[in-house]
C-alpha cells in the first residue's frame, strides 16, 4: 500500500544499473499504523495455544515454499547476487520458520522454592511488538529468519527491510495471509525516518537488527533517548580470521579459504572469513592455489546459470570497496588478483571482480576494517602467540576457523579466540540449534537457537503466598 504521504523512490538494479521498481517512502505516519495493525493481532496470537502457533507457523512456511521462485528471481535483480545463492538464502529462511514452529513448547517458565508452603513459579510472556531490521545481503532470509523466533515466542514483527534491497519483504507479508491473524507480520518499507520511528516508537519495547556497527550503535543511542526502555539485540559486522596450521592440506584449506571468504555472495556477510593466517611453512602453496581458484570465478549477470558472483549492492558500495583497493594498494599490500570492475556487458552494474592480497601486514587498514565486499588478505605467521594478538586485534569478534589435525591445538585455539562463533576445520556453515553470535563490536545476543526465542520473552515472577507463617524477606 502507498505511504502515508505519499513517498515514493526508485529502486535501481545494482547489476544493470535498469530501473527495477517504484517503492513506497514509509514516514513515522505509517509506522503509527503498523504499531496499531499488529497490537490487534498480537492480542489474538498470544491467546492462540501453543500447537495452534505451530500450525499458522508451518501453514506460512507452506505458502512461502510456494512462492519461493518467485522470492529467488526478485532477491536476484534487487540484490545483485545470483540466483543459486538467493535460491539458498530462501529456503534456509523457511528452513529456520519449520524449526521454530515446533519450539514453543520450551517457553517454559520453573518453580522455585523460596518458602515452605507457599508457590513461587515463573512465566514467560512476549513483549508485544518485535521491530526488525534487516540489512541488504538476505533480502528474503533475514526477514524469514528473524520473524520466526519472535513469533513462535508470541510476538507480531514490524519488518523494516533494507532500502537497498527492499522487494522480497513484501511478498513474504502477503504470503502470511491465511496462515497467520492479518497484522501480525507487517513491512514499513524506506530509509533513516521509517528505521528511526520503529527505534523510538513506545509500544516497540524489543528492536533487533542485522547491519553494520555504524547503524547498530546509532540505534542504541536513538533507543536510550527516545525516553523508553528497550531491549536491543544486534548482529552487526565481521573481521574474521581462518587461521591455517602446518600439519594441513593445501588443497583442502585453499578452497575452505574461498568457500569461507562467501565470493557467491560477493564477500557481503558478516561471517566471511577475510583474513587468512597462513602459517609461514604452507604460504607460498596455499597463496598461489588461492589466487588460481579465485581467478576461476565466474563473474556475470545474477540471472546467468553459470553466475558463480554477482555485483555488489549498489554503485555507492562499489566505490566505497574499491576504494580500500586503492587503500590496501597504497599501504603496501601486493594485489594478487581481481582489484577492479566489471568490463563488456558488466560494465554497467556494481562489479567489483574477486580479489586477493599477499604480503598484508595486520595493522594494515585493509586487516583491520570490514570490506563487506570480495576481498581476501593473506597474512603469513610464524610466532603463534604474536598470530593470536593479531587475531584478536580487530574491533571484531564474530566468527574465527581454525584448521589443523591436532585436536588439542584446535581446542585450545578456539579458547584463545574472541570470537563468538568458532569452526574447526569447516566454514561458513551455520547449525540450527547452535546459538549464533558476536563479541565485542560484533553484536550482543544469539540467533538460531532456543536461546533467540527466549530472548523474545519476559519473565514475570508469581508468588502465591498460602503460608503466612513462612519466611519472608
Amino acid at each position: 500500500m502507498p505511504a502515508a504521504r505519499g513517498g515514493r523512490r526508485v529502486k535501481i538494479a545494482p547489476a544493470t544499473g535498469v530501473e527495477l521498481a517504484v517503492v513506497a517512502e514509509s514516514t513515522a505516519e505509517d509506522v503509527d499504523a503498523a504499531v496499531e495493525s499488529a497490537r490487534k493481532a498480537q492480542r489474538i496470537w498470544a491467546e492462540m495455544s501453543v500447537l495452534e502457533r505451530k500450525e499458522g507457523m508451518l501453514a506460512w512456511a507452506h505458502n512461502l515454499r510456494g512462492v519461493a521462485e518467485e522470492l529467488v528471481a526478485v532477491d536476484a535483480a534487487d540484490s545483485g547476487t545470483p540466483l543459486h545463492d538467493m535460491r539458498k538464502g530462501v529456503m534456509n529462511g523457511i528452513t529456520h520458520l519449520e524449526h521454530f514452529a515446533g519450539l514453543g513448547f520450551e517457553l517454559v517458565g520453573q518453580t522455585i522454592p523460596a518458602t515452605p508452603g507457599n508457590l513461587h513459579y515463573t512465566l514467560r510472556e512476549p513483549y508485544g511488538i518485535i521491530g526488525i531490521l534487516t540489512p541488504f545481503n538476505g533480502p528474503s532470509f533475514f526477514p524469514i529468519k528473524l520473524s520466526a523466533p519472535a513469533l513462535a515466542a508470541g510476538n507480531a514483527v514490524i519488518l523494516k527491510p533494507s532500502e537497498q534491497t527492499p522487494l522480497g519483504a513484501t511478498i513474504i507479508a502477503n504470503a502470511a495471509a491465511g496462515a497467520l491473524p492479518d497484522g501480525l507480520v507487517n513491512v514499513v518499507q524506506g530509509g533513516p525516518e521509517a528505521g528511526q520511528a520503529i527505534v523510538v516508537h513506545p509500544r516497540i519495547e524489543r528492536l533487533h537488527l542485522t547491519g553494520g556497527v555504524p547503524t547498530g550503535l546509532a540505534i542504541q543511542k536513538a533507543a536510550a533517548e527516545s525516553g523508553y526502555v528497550k531491549e536491543i539485540s544486534l548482529e552487526l559486522g565481521g573481521k574474521n580470521p581462518l587461521i591455517v596450521f602446518p600439519d594441513v592440506d593445501v588443497e583442502t584449506v585453499s578452497r575452505a579459504a574461498i568457500k569461507g571468504m562467501n565470493f557467491t555472495h560477493q564477500g557481503q556477510s558478516c561471517g566471511s572469513t577475510s583474513r587468512l593466517f597462513v602459517h609461514r611453512s604452507l604460504a607460498k602453496e596455499v597463496t598461489e592455489r588461492v589466487t588460481q581458484l579465485v581467478s576461476e570465478i565466474t563473474v556475470a549477470l545474477p540471472d546467468d546459470p553459470e553466475a558463480e558472483m554477482g555485483s555488489l549492492v549498489s554503485q555507492r558500495h562499489k566505490t566505497r570497496v574499491l576504494s580500500m583497493i586503492e587503500m590496501a594498494k597504497e599501504e603496501g599490500a601486493t594485489l594478487l588478483a581481481g582489484g577492479g570492475e566489471g568490463e563488456g556487458p558488466l560494465a554497467d552494474g556494481a562489479y567489483v571482480m574477486p580479489t586477493v592480497f599477499g604480503d598484508v601486514r595486520p595493522s594494515m587498514r585493509i586487516a583491520q576494517e570490514e570490506v563487506f565486499g570480495p576481498v581476501l588478505s593473506i597474512i603469513e605467521w610464524e610466532d603463534e602467540a604474536e598470530m593470536l594478538e593479531a587475531v584478536n586485534s580487530v574491533d571484531y569478534g564474530l566468527t574465527a576457523s581454525i584448521f589443523t589435525n591436532d585436536l588439542t591445538k584446535a581446542l585450545t585455539t578456539a579458547s584463545k579466540v574472541e570470537s563468538g562463533y568458532v569452526w574447526i576445520n569447516e566454514v561458513v556453515h551455520r547449525w540450527l540449534g547452535v546459538p549464533f553470535g558476536g563479541y565485542k563490536n560484533s553484536g550482543a545476543g544469539v540467533e538460531h537457537a532456543k536461546e533467540t526465542m527466549l530472548e523474545y520473552t519476559r519473565e514475570k515472577s508469581v508468588s502465591v503466598v498460602m503460608n503466612h507463617g513462612g519466611t519472608v524477606s
